[in-house]
């Protein structure tokens, strides 16, 4: 301290001459909550070109020499002069002593030329437990409260080559206790002040917190780190001094002294992440290289016997600029700089090009006039601080674009919504969140011998006609119910994943009608809400693996399938189909002799066909809009065509307002499944239907008419498939093996009120036509016995009866309460059992 306290004089002449503005006494108590007590106790002062009439009088008063290594003046090789640091219209800060002498000055954030900082200040040292904190103001409001505090202008510096300046001065005044409290500020959101792009430069105070407490604790002191509570934060920002403009009082500050943690528990008390970089950043200040840097070139120590040399490695160095996290593994995106400081354009180093010697070598000097000489040791020193140097930089690539559930963000092209926050790209197409930085990729697709790469969505950031002129314009060209169901069924694939959490499924749309209705082209119109412009994926061409690779990437989005028919080449993926309604993965092989790889489906599906599946089971799955001529008032082909790449902003809103929609959405969904099911409507149906209803009030709010159009419909739905169930199958097909005498009444008999049926027989006749017509197997005997079961009139099986001319096994119905199709398939056989009466009755 004698240097300093050799300029006392010096400073206290100009703390004396100076005057306070009355901006700066306004800013004082308004910004920093000060009393004018504690401004007057404290000295301060404004700096500003008034100073300059005190020159003539200071350069008269002290010696040349004195003024330049106190930092008061500085000579701009000519003349002597007043440093401009004091011109400038900041406030001065005086650091005083016990006996309120100044021994140092400061501008606010700004130092003296060619002076170390200092400790602010040794006035406030009469405790032995103190409140250490970054920058002179806070220090003033701690003490303002009663809290006796010092400030380090520079907790870098201090954690560092002035760190024995603090420790002296904490053990000089016998200090004991330590709360280190610093700013608390978020610089991890984009519409903040302070907000930092790199993830690594964001906990630099929570990085020095804690490193100064480790560093106390281990010289003796009990030091904890103290959190103001970020409730207290003003633009992403709180510290001691807005606190106390806050109106916070000392009990306030002690609660958080009393909260304060250790340094282990205060790491543990971080995010993961960010814990995980403050120890990344503590080992890379440990470790100890063996390998040196050396104008731009790694030099590496070498030792043979007692002798040691330095011996050069390579003409250049390696920095890792981010590292990418891809669905194949770990990519580094790196940079060279060569002897001469210049930098290489930026690639891409893969773990292979890493691993060795040889293949390192060899990349080096793929990319330009760089040498590697060293060995793999040399290789692996590296390496290692710099992975202790990754600042945090992680980018990620998932392998699916939408909803991405491990971030809990929508992700498209152009813009990512995470709850409330929305999120623009950088120039390199990442989006950065606090965690990491997030890059979308686009999906490339073999699907047979074809090769297709899938574009990356992109939304309409501007604007859009209205919904109510989408919905107007839709319904004069299909029908104002299927319109509304189209778009119930758009805006309900953005809740997709909650409709998963409650029930674990979410229907298909299936867009039906005549060659040339525009089928097609209404199912593309619906995929451009989402940002999608590719066209459908044709049912015959595209392989179940393509298909499910289409499924995985787009995740809570559709994925378009045109021209489904009921033909082998679709209908052998109608298994695959129906598991996507359920989410029901596909397992893979894998190379090790155990195990499968489980292939995920993220999104839905939007089908459209000339025909809707034979399929009893996959049509269940379904909504079915059928698109015909009549339902066509006016063609807006031409509008839509104009419009249709803006109708992506819809689904951006709603993903905006997405935690004010849900509760309404869920809540109509729930009602609607509840009121569907008492209109005895299966559980199935009744929750499709709801989730189409759900969809259509988060965009136009609740309609009795299409409420009431929904419920006709799923009732109509449920006939239609109640006539294709599998026992509905069997029993038509056998009235057209009747018809075409493949079977006769061989295979039944009606004995009075009661049908009995030869199954056996009847099954195997059937099951045989069923693999000639259909290619594929029938269902199994078991179970279309197990459905006849459940059939109206149902009495008994196994029943042992006469048939022709020998005793079979039969199943047995009441012949009133059968069936019609039963009562169809034998009621030739009841004529002549009533005719053989009648005629048995007249012979008698």
């Amino acid at each position: 301290m004698s240097l300093e306290k050799k300029h006392m004089r010096l400073y206290e002449f100009i703390i004396s001459k100076g005057k306070l503005s009355l901006s700066h006494l306004r800013e004082l108590k308004s910004k920093r909550g000060f009393t004018e007590d504690t401004i007057t106790k404290n000295r301060l002062i404004s700096g500003g070109k008034y100073l300059l009439e005190i020159e003539k009088e200071l350069f008269s008063e002290f010696k040349q020499e004195e003024l330049f290594e106190s930092g008061i003046c500085i000579s701009d090789g000519k003349n002597i002069q007043i440093s401009p640091t004091l011109l400038e219209d900041k406030i001065i800060i005086p650091y005083l002593d016990k006996n309120n002498e100044c021994y140092y000055l400061r501008v606010h954030k700004l130092g003296l030329k060619g002076i170390p900082i200092e400790i602010y200040q040794l006035r406030n040292l009469t405790e032995k437990g103190i409140i250490l904190t970054e920058g002179e103001f806070k220090a003033m409001a701690a003490q303002q409260l009663g809290i006796p505090a010092i400030a380090i202008p520079g907790i870098s510096s201090f954690s560092d080559k002035h760190l024995p300046k603090l420790l002296g001065v904490l053990n000089e005044n016998s200090v004991k206790e330590i709360c280190v409290i610093f700013d608390n500020e978020n610089k991890s959101d984009p519409k903040l002040p302070n907000y930092k792009e790199n993830p690594a430069h964001r906990h630099d105070t929570q990085y020095y917190a804690y490193y100064m407490a480790r560093i106390l604790n281990k010289e003796g002191f009990r030091t904890r780190i103290g959190t103001l509570p970020e409730s207290w934060q003003y633009k992403g920002k709180i510290d001691l001094d807005t606190a106390l403009a806050q109106g916070k009082t000392k009990e306030d500050i002690q609660s958080v002294i009393e909260q304060s943690l250790d340094p282990t528990e205060y790491l543990k008390s971080l995010p993961s992440e960010v814990a995980t970089l403050i120890s990344k950043r503590m080992a890379r200040r440990y470790f100890k290289e063996s390998i040196k840097i050396e104008f731009n070139r790694y030099v590496a120590t070498r030792r043979r016997g007692k002798s040691e040399w330095q011996e050069p490695i390579s003409n250049f160095i390696v920095k890792i600029i981010a590292t990418h996290e891809t669905p194949e593994g770990i990519i580094r995106e790196v940079v060279f700089v060569n002897q001469f400081g210049e930098y290489s354009s930026s690639f891409s180093l893969e773990a292979v090009d890493m691993s060795g010697v040889d293949s390192f070598k060899t990349f080096c000097l793929s990319k330009g006039n760089f040498i590697w000489r060293g060995n793999a040791e040399d290789l692996a020193n590296i390496w290692e601080p710099l992975f202790l140097e990754d600042d945090g930089r992680h980018i990620i690539e998932p392998d699916h674009i939408g909803w991405i559930e491990s971030e809990k963000m929508w992700l498209f092209g152009n813009v990512a919504v995470k709850g409330k926050e929305e999120m623009r790209p950088d120039k390199n197409h990442i989006f950065w969140t606090e965690k990491r930085g997030l890059k979308p990729l686009a999906l490339g697709v073999t699907s047979g011998r074809m090769t297709i790469s899938e574009g990356i969505p992109y939304l309409n950031l501007g604007e859009s006609p209205s919904l109510t002129e989408i919905r107007s314009y839709l319904g004069e060209t299909i029908g104002d119910m299927q319109a509304n169901a189209c778009l119930g069924w758009m805006a309900a694939v953005m809740f997709l994943e909650d409709v998963f959490d409650l029930y674990g499924c979410f229907p298909f749309l299936f867009i039906t009608g005549r060659r040339g209705s525009g089928k097609s082209t209404i199912a593309e119109w619906l995929m451009n809400f989402y940002g999608l412009e590719n066209a459908g994926k044709m049912a015959a061409d595209t392989t179940p693996v393509g298909l499910q690779r289409y499924l995985a990437y787009y995740s809570s989005l559709p994925v378009f399938v045109d021209e489904y028919r009921n033909v082998k080449q679709v209908t052998y993926k109608n298994g695959f189909l129906r598991n996507v309604y359920n989410r029901q993965s596909a397992g893979k092989g894998i190379k090790s002799d155990f195990g499968v790889r489980e292939a995920k489906i993220r999104g839905t599906l939007l089908i459209s066909g000339e025909e809707t599946p034979e399929d009893n089971a996959l049509l269940t799955r379904c909504i079915v809009v059928a698109i015909t001529e009549k339902s066509r008032k006016i063609n807006h082909f031409n509008w839509f065509m104009a419009n249709r790449i803006k109708f992506s902003v819809h689904v951006l809103n709603v993903l905006r307002n997405k935690d004010n929609h849900l509760q309404k959405f869920i809540k109509i969904l729930n009602e609607g499944k509840e009121y569907m099911t008492g209109q005895k409507l299966d559980d199935r149906t009744a929750i499709n239907y709801a989730i189409v209803a759900a969809g259509y009030a988060v965009l136009f709010g609740e309609s009795v008419d299409f409420a009431k159009w929904i419920t006709t419909e799923a009732q109509r739905v449920r006939q239609d498939y109640q006539k294709e169930q599998a026992v509905e199958v069997f029993l038509d097909d056998l009235i057209y093996l009747k018809t075409t005498k493949a079977i006769n009444d061989e295979y039944w008999d009606v004995d009075g009120d009661k049908i009995y049926l030869y199954f056996h027989g009847l099954y195997n006749a059937w099951a045989k036509e069923y693999i000639k017509i259909r290619g594929e197997q029938a269902f199994k005997a078991s179970s279309i016995r197990d459905y006849l079961k459940e059939e109206t009139g149902y009495l008994d099986c196994h029943v042992n009866h006469r048939i022709g001319d020998g005793t079979k096994s039969c199943v047995v119905f009441d012949y009133d309460e059968s069936p019609d199709n039963l009562k169809n398939l034998t009621a030739h056989t009841r004529t002549n059992c009533a005719q053989s009466q009648i005629d048995g009755n007249h012979n008698d």
